[in-house]
């Protein structure tokens, strides 16, 4: 049983904390947050050990690994310090702010043989690990193009707080951009580059609203992604994706998955024409679901890697790594260096 520390208890890392301590070889022993208030309530009403401060949390108290959940702007300092320290870290996305910082913890974590994911949560969601299978079998030939969006209705009027300074991680293109970025290089491949980009404020007076970027995979595939977190239509947050090959094409979001052929495959059970899966015709199981059985999946590959039982990952550090550089091109492209 590997012993489990938790720094950053918000939104996200209660989720991380509940799912962790379900999953099968962790323990959730420790929680730290800059919050005393919070740190008190959880001293005072659960078995956690409680800390506000995760260097003295390091010294007091024996733990395997740490889950990361913090602003963005704090990524790199607290995971560098954890990895020097050896400890294995699962780190929220985005992964740092920048793609130097980036690829200097994947060196550390390397170079002391320690264990460091990224919370790329899309790429562990049934739905688009069949996209991905599909893909791979060429059931719609070779891939020309694609449309990829990320949308949501986050900020609709003018923000003071941290969305609204880039130096704390704000922006779409740091919020929302990075899972649609993620889920394009998870289907097309790290060999990227970033032919046009451009930036626009709708609500923000200082960062990015709306983002258009089109992207080159293997010089071959083109990719239009649009993310937007100021569309007041869209009641939840999502990704979909539009998948254009020469024998037909793949349409698909969280949900649900729409193939489109020009002929019969038999070979994979689909007539000509729409063919519709749909989440619940998937494999969901999991050992406890908790915001969707993608977080649980992503959680239970940390917990095989920490013990040795895999070294693939679904997230790999070198793919979470391209992402940071995309969004620094997106920024050089745009005009708008951070």
């Amino acid at each position: 049983m590997k012993k489990i520390a938790l720094v950053g208890v918000g939104k996200m890392g209660m989720s991380h904390v509940a799912i962790a301590n379900m999953t099968e070889g962790m323990s959730v022993v420790a929680l730290c947050d800059t919050s005393s208030f919070l740190m008190k309530f959880f001293n005072k009403n659960t078995a956690f050990e409680c800390f506000t401060d995760y260097k003295k949390m390091l010294n007091k108290i024996e733990f395997d690994s740490v889950i990361v959940s913090v602003p963005n702007a704090f990524h790199f300092e607290i995971v560098r310090f954890f990895l020097d320290n050896g400890k294995d870290v699962f780190i929220e996305k985005p992964f740092t702010m920048s793609y130097k910082h980036s690829n200097e913890l994947i060196d550390l974590a390397r170079s002391k043989n320690l264990k460091l994911q990224v919370g790329y949560v899309n790429r562990f969601n049934p739905i688009f690990q069949k996209v991905k299978s599909l893909l791979g079998s060429g059931v719609i030939g070779d891939i020309t193009n694609y449309i990829n969006r990320m949308t949501g209705g986050v900020v609709l009027k003018e923000s003071k707080g941290w969305r609204n300074d880039y130096s704390k991680g704000g922006g779409a293109l740091f919020d929302y951009g990075i899972h649609c970025l993620d889920l394009a290089t998870y289907f097309f491949g790290t060999d990227v580059e970033v032919e046009s980009a451009s930036l626009k404020k709708v609500f923000s007076s200082d960062v990015d609203d709306i983002v258009y970027a089109t992207l080159i995979h293997s010089n071959s595939i083109v990719g239009f992604n649009y993310i937007n977190w100021s569309d007041s239509s869209v009641r939840k947050a999502g990704n979909s994706i539009e998948i254009f090959g020469e024998k037909g094409k793949i349409i698909a979001s969280k949900q649900e998955v729409s193939i489109y052929l020009s002929n019969e495959s038999a070979e994979h059970g689909l007539h000509e024409g729409w063919n519709q899966t749909y989440i619940t015709d998937e494999s969901t199981d999991v050992n406890y679901y908790l915001r969707g059985e993608d977080f649980s999946r992503q959680m239970e590959e940390f917990s095989e890697l920490i013990h040795g039982k895999t070294e693939g990952m679904n997230a790999s550090l070198h793919s979470s790594g391209v992402i940071d550089y995309i969004v620094e091109e997106i920024f050089k492209k745009s005009g708008e260096l951070k």
